[in-house]
């Protein structure tokens, strides 16, 4: 069973974590703000092609090693000579994978500029390619302190990355680079981030070959069923992106990289959450303590759902007003896609998203891989048969689709196999609690205060009905402690 030290020490990680991923996150967002904003949708549209391609293929210069590196980590985290085997291993694959990818992303970029109709992309590919060895050198050292759950370590990391990238932007934009900056900035953060890892890690493990072609087999035979899980499932968070890329235009890239990005953010608490209940789910499942995992399951979707239902609502109610202020009247087309993505991150990041990681953690990560490879296969499908006919309205929908069904595949499986239960009539009680809210809020739609006070008690009504006192006081401690360690 967990003891009061270990679920404080859990939830103090969940919001360490949290804490750096919105800062990111609005760091990282602000530069899609000034592109929008001083360079239009068309500039939007060729940094997001760019981000997109790099993101693709650097899962695949990965092989899922980085997730390995969790896992393992946190079997072995008190013996430092197969600690110090385990990160060595992963360190010199990734170096030897980041320097062949880097070759290959280079002198392919003409090729993506081409398959994209976009002639303006293939010098920005080209100046991105430079970051795939020290993203890849970072993101193993970054996995090993998620694996020892250090977390502050990990948060520092992750903000100082963000902090670069926003202020080497900034500088490159002032000085009139443009996209270009933004790209360069993206490998000027990578390689200040790397360094930065590598310090905080000096004592950590020492770098030897010892045992190096048997622990990197096993690295690559696990990583390579999380690497496909992983490819597949962000070709199936991307596929909208790239297939609007190949049948529209780059401002309707960057129309819906607006929606996409704002949809997103409600993904940051569960994101946040998943990060610490896959080593912690490792931990329990490998010492039999089935108490301690059906709390971790149970306590994570609950209070995520508390958090996003309100969330998600508010966004979706406000969202002309929001996309106006922010990024002025030229984006006015991505309202309607914001909305239908809505639905589907917001029941995703309620349920599935903070605990989805546990099937990995347990040593399954096939089906992992099995659930996304349908989910995946239905997006893209529904995307090549829609996009052309309805545009980006058409890709939100299909990507709402495809989460939901990966939602409830993933339910059904985390439930079989890890023997766990859902709280039904919890859940029951939340579906309730919102439609109703839904209803009153329709009512006076055309009033703004009438749907702030609707939101306002549809929050008090979670928090009374659907929170126990116990789970009152866990977060009224939590926000104490967050706030003492802000200070």
């Amino acid at each position: 069973m967990i003891t009061m030290r270990e679920s404080k020490k859990f939830a103090f990680d969940v919001s360490i974590t949290f804490i750096s991923s919105i800062i990111s996150t609005i760091l990282g967002f602000c530069i899609t703000i000034i592109l929008g904003r001083y360079l239009g949708a068309d500039s939007l549209g060729l940094y997001r092609m760019s981000s997109t391609v790099l993101w693709m293929l650097k899962l695949a210069a990965a092989i899922g090693i980085p997730a390995a590196i969790v896992k393992y980590v946190a079997e072995v985290k008190d013996d430092r000579k197969k600690l110090s085997e385990v990160v060595s291993s992963a360190l010199i694959t990734s170096l030897i994978s980041g320097m062949g990818f880097m070759g290959i992303f280079y002198f392919l970029s003409p090729l993506f500029a081409h398959l994209f109709k976009m002639s303006e992309l293939s010098p920005l590919l080209k100046i991105v390619a430079l970051v795939f060895p020290f993203t890849l050198v970072g993101g193993i050292l970054l996995a090993m302190f998620n694996g020892l759950r250090y977390m502050k370590i990990h948060s520092v990391a992750m903000v100082f990355q963000s902090v670069l990238l926003i202020l080497f932007t900034v500088i490159l934009f002032m000085n009139g680079f443009g996209v270009r900056g933004a790209v360069a900035a993206i490998v000027i953060s990578a390689a200040g981030d790397c360094a930065l890892l590598l310090w905080f890690s000096r004592h950590v493990f020492a770098l030897t070959l010892r045992n190096y072609w048997n622990t990197t087999k096993k690295l690559i035979t696990f990583g390579f069923q999380i690497f496909g899980a992983t490819i597949i499932n962000q070709i199936n968070y991307q596929a909208d992106t790239v297939l609007i890329g190949y049948f529209l235009t780059a401002a309707d890239v960057g129309q819906y990289a607006i929606a996409v990005g704002l949809s997103r953010f409600f993904w940051l608490i569960p994101n946040a959450i998943q990060t610490i209940t896959y080593p912690a789910t490792s931990e329990y499942w490998t010492k039999n303590n089935q108490k301690a995992l059906q709390k971790i399951i149970d306590k994570s979707m609950k209070y995520s759902t508390c958090i996003l239902f309100p969330m998600g609502i508010l966004v979706g109610v406000f969202a002309p007003d929001i996309i106006s202020f922010i990024f002025g009247d030229g984006f006015s087309d991505a309202i309607l896609p914001l909305r239908i993505l809505i639905i589907g991150t917001v029941i995703q990041g309620s349920t599935i998203r903070a605990i989805g990681s546990s099937l990995a953690g347990v040593g399954r990560p096939d089906i992992s891989l099995k659930l996304v490879l349908v989910s995946a296969t239905t997006n893209i499908v529904l995307n090549v048969l829609l996009i052309p006919h309805y545009g980006i309205i058409g890709a939100a929908f299909t990507t709402t689709c495809s989460l939901l069904l990966n939602t409830l595949l993933g339910l059904f499986f985390i439930v079989k196999i890890l023997d766990v239960k859902i709280d039904y009539l919890w859940n029951g009680k939340m579906g309730g609690i919102t439609m109703i809210m839904m209803v009153l809020m329709y009512l006076g739609w055309h009033v703004f205060f009438w749907k702030l006070l609707i939101l306002g008690l549809y929050i008090l009504a979670m928090y009374t009905i659907l929170l126990t006192r116990e789970d009152r006081t866990y977060f009224t401690e939590l926000i104490k402690d967050v706030i003492s360690y802000m200070r």
